[in-house]
């Protein structure tokens, strides 16, 4: 018997053993092949390499895209169709420059990933380098773009003509000077620099170029849309011998649309042809990890550095649900916003039945069917309630054009001159022509900044809830370096503050641009908490709609207007910040004027309610009188103010 149980131990051993074996060799083999195994599912990881789709002996670039990603896109096809999860990583060869010369496109791949290995890939033309749609978790990791030729220009001031209008440049050696790149000259920036600090001239402006000749001999004369040298409040003239950056407004380096999730990982930006990262529509959620929106190395044959990185927007978010992460990013020399987060207002034209309207949109996008959207009065947009979009039909009317353009004057122009939406909502809000509408639904909620550098770059701009920006650095920023709240104004984005926080934060030398210190300017601190309001208005607008936001902790340096301006809020606390020297040119000039307010304190609120300041050390100057300055608009029964000093 003892034998038996030997002899059947060791066969069940030896099963035991076999089925071990058999076992280990299919982990082992789903191991290499990159399967990894959940609680409940697998995904399959399946490596590309780009170099197995270029031609033998050619240099097609676009081609060997082209093949890489409809071969990821039929791979994800069958997963799909076979109900497995995949992960497709498509591979460049280490450190090689890829030139291109039209868009890499990726459409309908969830769950691609193009790594860089430290690649670049130099766009020859002025098309977008990438174009995702209709993508989810599409992830770019250690690559770089950049573009040859540069879609912008510097160099030198050698001539002016008598109306400051007409301006000779001398190009810079190795920048952009031919006819072709002179006919791209069309709006956009005409910027004067300071090539020490790489940053705009203090006291200068953003001029618009409204075409440009190429002269021969690396020259460019330059039609400007305004005169250098009539110079509004606290503006310097353009001079002989100035450094000046030119570019105007083209196709945006990446485009991402009704996507999710997508991420740029170690990702370098070195120039565009317009905005950096455009993200509009869809989920939303973009990731940007460790990416460098800045301007690259010196162009062949030249000695200056370059002054710019891209000639719009550095990122720009529109309609999207949720707001992106944007962590440990370096944006240096973006001709406008760093970052830019909002949806659009939509007009109301007419009641065209219960609870149905007619609305104007700006765009066709940022509205949709089961949206939550808050109306507001014309006048003093106020809220005028919150409901649901229970319907929503796209109506093109010629015969309503006329009545469309009016409900534009004054802002930049809708682009559906004959279109409307009809819209019909869950609850009667009493709306009339001229009131406007705001989805909460697709306003790129939950935004994270979090220990970034911004370098002469402009604002972060942001007007989506819930939002936190913090354990930042702002240098040399044109205007505002922090910009919350609604344009209601010329460029009708939504939508007002909800819950926000910004702490931690660096701040020197912030809002250099004269424009900034003009009559008509709204935005008046280095940190702007407030609302742009219509071309025409004047004073403060008459409600509280930011709410529920903490200025903490922050360091404020060499500010050249207020450190910290606020209005229209209810419920802000403003505590434990540190304002250095304000109006560090000595004087406010034109700043305040469209308010009636004289600048004399290093922070100020207007038009606001239930305030909380405290604890904040704010330093005096030729300006600053006092500490803190509470305007008689706010309802002075809730504003609380202990332990401010002023030093």
């Amino acid at each position: 018997m003892q034998g038996i149980r030997r002899i059947h131990f060791l066969k069940n051993t030896v099963c035991i053993l076999l089925v071990y074996i058999v076992f280990s060799f299919f982990v082992n083999l789903s191991v290499e092949a990159g399967t990894t195994y959940g609680a409940s599912e697998s995904v399959t990881s399946v490596a590309l390499e780009l170099a197995q789709f270029a031609n033998p002996g050619a240099e097609d670039t676009n081609l060997a895209f082209e093949k890489a990603i409809a071969e990821a896109q039929a791979r994800a096809a069958a997963a799909k169709q076979e109900k497995r999860e995949i992960k497709i990583v498509l591979n460049l060869e280490n450190k090689k420059i890829y030139k291109i010369t039209k868009p890499i496109q990726v459409q309908f791949v969830d769950f691609l990933e193009i790594n860089g290995n430290g690649a670049t890939i130099l766009n020859t033309s002025m098309k977008s380098t990438f174009w995702i749609k209709s993508s989810n978790h599409f992830t770019v990791r250690n690559l770089a773009v950049d573009y040859d030729p540069l879609p912008y220009t510097q160099g030198v001031v050698t001539g002016l003509d008598s109306t400051g209008q007409v301006v000779e440049i001398q190009v810079d050696a190795g920048y952009p000077s031919s006819s072709e790149f002179a006919a791209k000259i069309h709006q956009g920036f005409f910027t004067v620099m300071d090539r020490l600090t790489k940053a705009e001239k203090v006291g200068a402006r953003h001029l618009t170029p409204i075409r440009a000749e190429a002269m021969g001999n690396g020259y460019l004369k330059v039609n400007l849309q305004w005169s250098a040298t009539a110079c509004g409040p606290g503006q310097i003239p353009v001079q002989l011998g100035d450094t000046v950056a030119i570019r105007s407004a083209l196709a945006t380096a990446v485009r991402v649309e009704d996507s999710a999730y997508t991420s740029f990982v170690d990702f370098g930006l070195y120039s565009s042809p317009g905005m950096g990262i455009l993200e509009q529509g869809g989920v939303g959620g973009m990731v940007l990890e460790r990416v460098n929106m800045i301007p690259g190395e010196k162009p062949r044959n030249a000695t200056a550095e370059r002054l710019v990185s891209t000639n719009s927007d550095g990122t720009h978010f529109i309609a999207v649900e949720k707001g992106p992460t944007v962590e440990e990013c370096n944006f240096f020399g973006t001709s406008d916003d760093a970052i830019n987060i909002h949806n659009f207002y939509f007009f109301v034209l007419k009641k065209v039945g219960d609870n149905r309207y007619y609305v104007s949109p700006k765009w066709d996008i940022g509205l949709q069917r089961t949206d939550t959207i808050e109306a507001y009065e014309k006048d003093s947009f106020r809220s005028l309630g919150k409901a649901v979009v229970v319907s929503l039909t796209k109506k093109k009317i010629p015969e309503l054009k006329a009545e469309i353009s009016q409900l534009w004057l004054g802002k930049s122009a809708t682009t559906l001159p004959d279109v409307v939406y009809e819209i019909e909502l869950s609850n009667d809000i009493p709306l009339k022509a001229g009131d406007s509408v705001a989805s909460w639904s697709r306003i790129g909620a939950g935004a994270v900044i979090r220990n970034c550098s911004f370098y002469a770059s402009g604002r972060v701009m942001v007007k989506s809830p819930n939002a936190v920006i913090e354990n930042n650095v702002f240098s040399y920023s044109p205007g505002v370096a922090i910009h919350a709240g609604s344009d209601i104004g010329y460029w009708a984005e939504s939508n007002f503050i909800k819950n926000l926080r910004i702490r931690n934060n660096l701040f020197t030398h912030c809002m250099v641009d004269a424009a900034s210190m003009f009559d008509s300017s709204s935005a008046l601190g280095t940190i702007y908490l407030g609302m742009t309001p219509p071309l025409s208005a004047r004073g403060f607008q008459d409600n509280f709609e930011n709410e529920n936001v903490v200025i903490e902790n922050n360091t404020i340096k060499d500010s050249y207007l207020y450190g910290i301006f606020v209005t229209n809020a209810n419920g802000v606390t403003i505590k434990n910040n540190v304002v250095g020297q304000t109006f560090s040119r000595g004087q406010a000039f034109g700043a305040g004027k469209l308010f009636g307010v004289y600048p004399d304190s290093g922070i100020f609120v207007g038009m606001s309610k239930n305030i909380k300041i405290s604890n904040n050390v704010v330093a005096r100057g030729t300006v600053a009188k006092r500490a803190v300055a509470i305007h008689e608009s706010c309802e002075k029964n809730t504003v609380w103010l202990e332990n401010n000093l002023f030093t």
